[in-house]
């Protein structure tokens, strides 16, 4: 028993699991948080950890900037290299 529906067969299977993965994909992204309240929530967290808001916003932004190197971004330099 053949069936006469379009959307039977490997291609439609295809656009069905494309479809489904674009779906979870972008459910995934919006529960990340921004870079800037991830940033905020990772500085509250030294906070109530170490204490020091200026320490705790140096060392977050300095663990940032290390990831983000590490991932291929580029970092950019407030003065030129001695």
């Amino acid at each position: 028993m053949t069936s006469n529906n379009r959307l039977s067969g490997r291609p439609a299977r295809a656009a069905m699991a494309a479809l489904l993965l674009c779906a979870v994909f972008t459910a995934a992204q919006a529960q990340q948080p921004s870079d800037q309240e991830r940033r905020q929530k990772m500085i509250d967290d030294c906070e109530q950890n170490f204490g020091s808001e200026i320490d705790c916003t140096r060392e977050v932004d300095t663990e940032l900037r290390a990831e983000a190197l590490q991932s291929g971004g580029r970092v950019i330099h407030l003065r030129p290299p001695h």
